[in-house]
């Protein structure tokens, strides 16, 4: 029965370790992340307790700042590298 495990073979590198991978692409939040997105929760805390006219306005600036905060959490496109010529 352990016949059918398949183990990666060292002649070939293996797979990476994915903590050292998830280790290598993290990154801090950006403060502009955490701030739009609490400034959305207090949003739709407060509007409960307001108006309807102010809570429907309360409810489109908290969509605002999630959208704003999901634009900075997108990762960015790296340039493509130009190929070296072949000499």
């Amino acid at each position: 029965m352990l016949g059918l495990i398949s183990t990666p073979d060292p002649r070939y590198g293996g797979a990476p370790d994915p903590d050292e991978e998830r280790e290598r692409r993290w990154e801090p939040i950006d403060w502009r992340i955490s701030v739009s997105m609490t400034l959305s929760l207090l949003c739709l805390i407060v509007s409960a307790t307001t108006p309807m006219a102010i809570n429907v306005l309360l409810h489109v600036w908290a969509i605002g700042l999630c959208i704003y905060a999901m634009r900075l959490a997108w990762p960015t496109r790296r340039p493509a590298e130009p190929d070296e010529p072949d000499a």
